[in-house]
């Protein structure tokens, strides 16, 4: 599989993909063509009908049939009778095609005697994936509410729960099916819920199951998913029977792709190739070859072996070095030997390496020889089976941490933060790892990536005659070749095979290739390295992948490879002299100290914006805010702040007469609503509503000082950050959205007060996924478009802000502590997030807070598209399906009712 076999970038395979499984019959027969027609189909303009080829009319006529079947999903790409569409338009048909099957009952099943929850099972899993969770959840919401279906709902719902808020609330649903019959249908969702919400300790839930015989009745698919999670929990026994079941399972109700992996997956358990004992001697150092394989997916994707190429720069260059060990290693590492820079190669210390190959990801599951060395470096780490990552490292590993990405704060567990800080400093390929790393008290550096030194085993005979182009993972602007990093067939290679595809890659920009265009972190920096013209197009220049990579200046860059060279030479050679464990590591903190001290200044120069108290309080002055009642309120009065949202008010009266009917102290009401007409507020206080209404209401020219043309939604978002400016003489409130209903008294929500110095009292987000702060200050970074500068600004400014990662906190219900607050400077630190940074109010207020809050009892924040709770004292639809819409949610007839 040489370079010159690559296939050229492919245009539209995901989008065939979709159609394949979606599309109308008279679509699918058409797919042959869309091929072609993505060489003259444009996404933004129609192609002209003499573009057209005769071949393609078959493709039209079908995709005609589809308009006149969804004829909602329209677009101006459409295009004419004998014009084929664009992407964009099909997508649109793609879209309404997959919500059509989604809501489309299979009645085929239950008509060959299927049970109703196949069926309906089935549906809702359509639903899940085309992102549709809320409705998903509100089947099992409405099947719950039915007691003649009461008993399926539990798997229905845990699907729907396990999508929108993770593993904890869906096994609290599924927890009351498990070990029965009405789990066999949704084993594979049940155990991803059991073994996520109780860990290893869902080991007895499983061996009750094997036991009984009920395994025996799971599909082949649950059984090689539910055998993965086990084997990652470490449960090899039980991973062992599952695979064994599930390799019994007849052709017909199985798939060769579900063979391959079962037997792929056997080769990680205790007896497996995988773990097989590795060769070594005391007379020679063991050193680990970062490799990619884990029991979980392995790495498609070239650019991997790129960086474990120029890994093994660092020992070839040695010139008193030999090595032993796996022969396929030892023959490319000579190979490489042979090709390496003279100014590069370095007398030291004599030493044998006992070549290894070692995995990144699935190193803990090897049989590694004691003391074993490596430089460890690249994108740390990679989930397995969604069970956690593969660190701490083996116990026989001896790490030199260079050169590390972390994307996932999820990976730094206490033990994870333990381990990293017994080998730190830790050299960071970007600058966010830096500031994540520091931030959860791990010490880090920016070192630049390993790519950048592999020119180093590209030593150049002759002149350099190089003259073509390559667009490599870029859309391909004018003359020159066009291709892709990602190569799923490297999966199938063997370890030296990869490095060999991987150095041959790098070696055509090398010999061939003076002009590179491409979007690959990958390939803009070896191929830099090796002295192409590099034009790099990222997707998303704040990706949090290159803080500090892109727009270096070639000063900047050959900093970075020296750094690397001079760091790993002296590590390597201490090593080989012998040197204890605690003497490596002396060591290696000593040469990384001016590494450490720089990034000690440069993380410093950050600061986020903010707006000092007197144009706070100019702002605030501009607002209709009161009326006779709020300026009667006494000390004892509860104050209540209503977040009402576009279209929203006119059920503010149903959430006010809940609170009515249950509250025994005296309250006021805030509406914090943008910009009531005088007939909004007069139709509200028609209402007669039994408690005082008050408003929190910008006037047209309120943010003027700040800037101009904000949209509403941005204009709502500073509203709600100056609140706790805008409440007179108050010192608590408690904050509701409209979307709500109160069950039980108000008062004793307000009684859980913010503990001492903390801001607010506010339940944890129960969306999965967006649950850890640091997580959330990333994604913001990230959405900073082509100023990747203010990505690393806001980075750099919030992290050293939070000594710890955070669990984010649901603000639509909580009680603020006013005082604090206002003394804090709160509004002023949020309005500059929400205007430099793009951030929604919810995002601000929880970098702002972190974890400067007190728990709210979760019977105060029920979120129905999140959980299941029978008796709440607050629910909260804000973010999830309406008790005014179709859907079906808990709670809504009370709220009809209200």
């Amino acid at each position: 599989m040489s370079p010159k076999s690559w296939s050229p970038v492919p245009v539209i395979p995901p989008l065939k993909k979709r159609l394949k499984k979606v599309l109308a019959p008279v679509a699918l027969r058409a797919l042959p063509t869309l091929s072609r027609i993505a060489g003259t189909t444009s996404t933004n303009t129609k192609p002209s009908a003499a573009a057209t080829p005769p071949a393609h009319k078959g493709f039209v006529r079908g995709y005609r049939a589809l308009e006149q079947e969804f004829p909602e999903a329209d677009s101006p790409g459409n295009g004419k009778e004998s014009t084929p569409p664009t992407k964009v338009a099909v997508q649109l048909k793609v879209d309404a095609a997959r919500k059509a099957k989604s809501s489309a009952l299979n009645l085929d099943q239950i008509a060959r005697g299927s049970s109703l929850v196949e069926p309906v099972l089935v549906g809702v899993r359509h639903l899940v994936s085309n992102g549709e969770r809320n409705k998903a959840v509100a089947v099992g919401h409405s099947l719950r509410k039915n007691p003649a279906t009461h008993d399926m709902s539990a798997a229905v719902l845990g699907v729907g729960l396990l999508a929108s808020s993770g593993p904890i609330n869906a096994w609290a649903v599924f927890s009351e099916i498990a070990n029965t019959s009405l789990s066999e249908p949704v084993a594979d969702e049940l155990y991803a819920a059991a073994f996520g919400a109780l860990g290893a300790r869902a080991a007895p839930l499983l061996d009750a199951d094997i036991e009984s015989g009920r395994i025996q009745r799971w599909g082949a698919a649950a059984l090689l998913h539910v055998a993965q999670k086990a084997l990652a929990r470490g449960l090899t026994d039980q991973a062992r029977i599952l695979i064994g079941v599930a390799q019994q399972v007849p052709e017909e109700a199985s798939s060769k792709p579900i063979s391959r992996e079962l037997a792929r997956l056997a080769t990680w358990l205790p007896e497996g190739t995988q773990r097989a004992e590795i060769p070594h001697s005391k007379e020679a150092i063991n050193y680990g070859i970062v490799g990619y394989q884990q029991p979980d997916i392995t790495s498609r994707n070239i650019g991997d072996y790129i960086q474990t190429v120029a890994s093994m720069g660092h020992i070839v260059r040695q010139s008193n070095f030999s090595f032993t060990g796996d022969p396929e290693i030892v023959r490319f590492a000579e190979e490489l030997r042979a090709s390496t820079k003279p100014e590069r190669v370095v007398d030291g210390p004599t030493a044998t390496l006992n070549l290894l190959e070692l995995n990144r990801d699935g190193n803990p599951y090897q049989a590694l020889p004691e003391k074993t060395w490596a430089l460890t470096f690249g994108w740390l780490m990679h989930d397995t089976f969604q069970q956690g990552f593969g660190i701490p490292f083996h116990k026989n590993l001896r790490p030199i941490l260079l050169s590390v990405y972390v994307r996932f704060p999820a990976m730094l567990t206490p033990d994870a933060i333990d381990y990293l800080r017994k080998y730190a400093p830790v050299g960071c390929r970007d600058w966010q790892t830096v500031a994540l790393l520091r931030a959860v008290g791990v010490p880090a550096f920016f070192s630049g990536c390993m790519t950048t030194t592999i020119d180093t085993v590209f030593r150049r005979e002759g002149e350099d005659t190089r003259d073509a182009t390559i667009f490599v993972d870029s859309p391909q602007t004018g003359p020159g070749k066009s291709r892709t990093q990602v190569q799923t067939g490297i999966r199938s290679l063997s370890f030296v095979e990869n490095l060999r595809l991987a150095r041959e890659w790098v070696s055509h920009y090398h010999l061939e290739y003076s002009t590179v265009v491409t979007s690959r972190l990958h390939c803009f920096l070896p191929s830099r390295s090796v002295g192409s013209s590099v034009t790099f197009l990222p997707k998303n220049r704040s990706d949090n992948r290159f803080g500090g990579l892109i727009d270096t200046t070639d000063e900047a860059f050959e900093k970075i490879r020296q750094g690397i060279l001079d760091k790993a030479s002296t590590m390597l050679q201490t090593i080989a002299t012998g040197a204890s464990e605690n003497d490596v590591y002396s060591k290696w903190a000593e040469i990384c100290a001016p590494a450490m001290a720089e990034a000690d200044e440069y993380l410093a120069s950050a600061k986020t914006r903010v707006l000092d108290l007197a144009e706070v309080a100019r702002i605030v002055s501009t607002f209709a805010t009161t009326t006779s009642a709020a300026n009667d309120a006494d000390a004892n009065t509860l104050n209540v702040v209503i977040d009402v949202r576009r279209g929203e008010l006119k059920h503010v009266p149903t959430l006010v007469r809940s609170i009515a009917a249950h509250n025994t102290g005296t309250v006021q009401i805030w509406i914090a609503y943008l910009n009531p007409s005088a007939t909004e507020r007069k139709d509200l206080l028609d209402q007669d509503l039994p408690l005082p209404i008050n408003w929190i209401s910008p006037v047209a020219s309120s943010f003027e000082s700040l800037g101009s043309g904000f949209k509403y939604a941005t204009k709502h978002e500073l509203m709600l950050a100056l609140v706790s400016e805008a409440l007179p003489k108050a010192q608590q409130a408690v904050f509701v959205p409209a979307a709500a209903l109160l069950r039980s008294d108000i008062s004793a929500l307000a009684q859980q007060r913010p503990a001492t110095n903390n801001l607010v009292t506010a339940s944890h987000d129960r969306n999965h996924g967006r649950q850890s702060g640091l997580a959330l200050i990333r994604r913001v970074s990230s959405r900073q478009g082509e100023d990747n500068r203010k990505a690393l600004e806001l980075v750099f400014a919030t992290h050293r802000e939070h000594s710890s990662d955070f669990v984010a906190f649901d603000p639509n219900v909580m009680v603020m502590n006013l005082d604090l607050a206002q003394r804090e400077n709160l509004s002023g630190r949020l309005i500059p997030l929400i205007l430099d940074y793009g951030m929604s109010y919810r995002e601000a207020i929880n970098v702002a807070v972190g974890s400067n809050r007190t728990e709210l009892d979760i019977a105060w924040n029920h979120a129905p598209g999140y959980e299941v709770q029978e008796d709440p004292a607050l629910v909260n639809w804000r973010d999830t399906s309406k008790p005014w819409n179709a859907l079906a949610t808990p709670f809504a007839d009370e709220w009809k009712a209200s």
